[in-house]
């Protein structure tokens, strides 16, 4: 039985790239899906008073989502909870970085 050698190499090459290939993924992943810097502490707004320029500072809150939560306010009147803006995209994300007073 003859092993080549040219094969074998080709696989080995093959095998060590789809390995790093799939760490190289992970390391990616791990490090742009992070958490802003900003603790919710030091960055609250009152989401009853907030202009659409203070909602577009809020980390994952564009254009479109203040957009969204102003017309909310406007058709409710005013929020009792944060909670009230669940069916927005990234709410998990943003909710800790506002308030109702």
């Amino acid at each position: 039985m003859k092993i080549n050698l040219k094969v074998l190499n080709v696989q080995m090459v093959s095998i060590t790239l789809i390995v790093f290939s799939v760490l190289l993924f992970k390391f990616i992943e791990n490090n742009i899906y992070t958490e802003p810097k900003i603790k919710k502490e030091d960055f609250q707004i009152d989401i009853n008073t907030a202009t659409m320029e203070e909602l577009i500072k809020v980390p994952y809150i564009g254009e479109k989502t203040a957009e969204k939560i102003l017309k909310l306010r406007e058709e409710k009147g005013y929020f009792k909870s944060v909670s009230e803006l669940k069916s927005l995209r990234n709410y998990r994300r943003f909710k800790n970085y506002l308030k109702v007073e």
